[in-house]
Parts: structure tokens; sequence; C-alpha cells
């Protein structure tokens, strides 16, 4: 384990160390990014329990990353899979690692009103009758912009949209790495997602990857 973590830790501060002048990334989290930064802690912390479709478990970060296979289908699964969305960020972290300065998602780019829900699973779906539904679009003023976030919370419902990592590559649609909550607060179904998104100029919409 030991190292693992070190082979981690040294890929880590190797990508910090290096220059990318040709990719401009910011972190829009800030804790998120206060959590990456602090990776060697991160990658320790005891976790829920998450059980792997090949039989497997895993409690942190650390044994997260050194097994294989997708998250099995269970209740108890889908509520620990909000536990290791940070897990996801540290792996990111190795290709766009931490810098200063936090950035604000320009108004167009607004999660309310510029990300394609229908282009992602979630349980909203049922509710959409167009092919550029937003969240906006669905809640009006229910929807709530905060920063580089979305949400739609109430007693029913809780959907929160969190921008954590916006990429710009030369010749490239930008793209963002979206954390999804997607919770029926009156019934069992919970869901915790990252997901990618591409954002389409002719449609001036955020376009789920996945």
């Amino acid at each position: 384990m030991r190292n693992y973590l070190l082979a981690f830790l040294v890929a880590l501060v190797g990508c910090s160390s290096a220059e990318s002048p040709q990719n401009d990334y910011f972190w829009l989290d800030p804790n998120v990014q206060e959590k990456v930064q602090n990776s060697s802690e991160e990658l320790l912390i005891p976790r829920p329990l998450l059980e792997l479709t090949n039989g497997s478990t895993v409690s942190n970060c650390e044994q997260y990353f050194r097994h294989e296979g997708g998250v099995a289908e269970s209740a108890a699964n889908y509520a620990a899979r909000s536990h290791y969305l940070i897990c996801d960020a540290l792996k990111l972290a190795e290709t766009w690692p931490p810098k200063s300065g936090g950035k604000l998602l320009d108004q167009d780019l607004s999660l309310c009103s510029s990300l394609n829900l229908a282009s992602f699973k979630h349980s909203l779906r049922p509710r959409m009758e167009t092919e550029n539904a937003t969240l906006t679009q669905l809640f009006g003023a229910e929807a709530v912009d905060g920063v580089n976030t979305c949400a739609v919370q109430g007693e029913e419902r809780n959907f929160v949209l969190n921008a954590v990592l916006l990429v710009k590559e030369p010749e490239k649609p930008k793209k963002m790495w979206v954390w999804v909550i997607d919770e029926i607060l009156d019934a069992t179904y919970r869901s915790y997602e990252a997901v990618w998104f591409v954002f389409d100029e002719s449609k001036s919409m955020w376009i789920a990857t996945q």
C-alpha cells in the first residue's frame, strides 16, 4: 500500500510541476480543490463500504483505485457512491493538478439554463417534453443558481448539479466535469454520479458525453 501511495503522490507532484501552456483548466469547487491538494490524506480516509461487480469491496480511495470493476447495483452502494466522487477527482488531478486561482462560470454557461438534461440519465427524464430541457425550463424559479452550481431542493426532491472542473483545450470544445446529485426524498432512489459535458456552441448548451 505504501508503494502505491508513494507512486500516486509522485505522479501528482510531477503533474503539478509540469507546464501545460496549451491547456487551460480550472477547479471550480474550492472544497474539492482543497481535498485534492491534500491527496495523501484523502486517499486513506475510511469511507462507507462499497461493493464492486467483481465481488470485492473497498473502503477508501486507495483501495478504490486498485480494484477493477464497476459498482454493484444496490441501495447501499448508491448511497455510498457519493463518498467516492472525491476519489475520482483525485484521479483527474493527475492530469489537471490543482493550481491557485479559481473561476466562476460565465453567465452564458449557467448550469440552470444551459445544461441539457436530455443528454444523460437521471430521475427527471419522465418530466421532460423537449430535447433541450434544462432545470430552468422544468422548474422555473425553483432552479436556483449558486456558485458554479444549480439546485432544485424541496421536501420531495434534491437535485444538484455541481461543476467541479472546467477544461479548455486547443481547437476543442470546452468540457466540464459535473457531480450530479439526484435524490427522491420520499422514496429510496439515490444516485451520485460524475459526468463529463462538452459545450455545443451551435446550441449554446452543455451536452453529456456519456
